[in-house]
């Protein structure tokens, strides 16, 4: 079995004539394959990628290769877990910055030995729902759920009801797990700059 390491010119392999496991169908092939099929339906399962390979190329793939191909092709369309978190920091100065009355608050801890910190908690509030707030129903519910992925972090999301009966979100948190201790904290910051 050879490989061509680079070829300039025009593609001309059949790509029908794949059979069983073949080498070349690699994970960066199969990525570009399940891209589209990630960005309509984020939750694609990997019997279905591996369906989805054979429907384009006629052959079967490993579990793991739709796995990888399907991480690669998650990674390419919504970007790297570890730089999404690290770009957070960014994000909510730029969104304090561009959108002046924007609360921000971070809760971050560091332990002995470990020159960086570690996050446990980012609070925020848009200007606009804080304002609106006068013009709710005086109830507020608090939401959580998990966010999946590499972190496991949850999002608290608070919101009440307008005068039209219609959801009005107040404020939102992620934080490092769900324990009291987090969702005291995120009371005290909704008394403190929406209420």
């Amino acid at each position: 079995m050879w490989i061509v390491g680079k070829y300039i010119g025009t593609h001309t392999c059949d790509m029908d004539t794949f059979g069983g496991n073949y080498f070349n169908l690699n994970v960066d092939l199969i990525s570009h394959i399940l891209i589209p099929h990630i960005e309509s339906f984020i939750r694609d399962k990997i019997k279905e990628c591996i369906t989805i390979v054979h429907q384009v190329y006629g052959c079967t793939i490993t579990k793991r290769k739709a796995f990888l191909g399907r991480k690669r092709a998650f990674e390419i369309v919504y970007g790297n877990w570890d730089k999404s978190f690290a770009a957070l920091p960014k994000y909510m100065v730029a969104l304090q910055h561009f959108n002046p009355g924007n609360v921000v608050e971070w809760k971050l801890e560091r332990s002995l030995g470990i020159q960086e910190f570690i996050f446990r908690y980012v609070f925020w509030a848009f200007k606009p729902a804080i304002d609106g707030f006068m013009h709710c129903r005086p109830v507020i519910s608090i939401d959580v759920t998990h966010v999946y992925g590499k972190y496991d972090i949850k999002l608290l999301i608070a919101v009440a009801v307008d005068a039209n009966g219609s959801i009005f979100p107040l404020a939102f948190a992620i934080c490092a797990n769900e324990i009291q201790e987090t969702c005291t904290l995120f009371l005290n910051h909704l008394k403190k700059h929406v209420i």
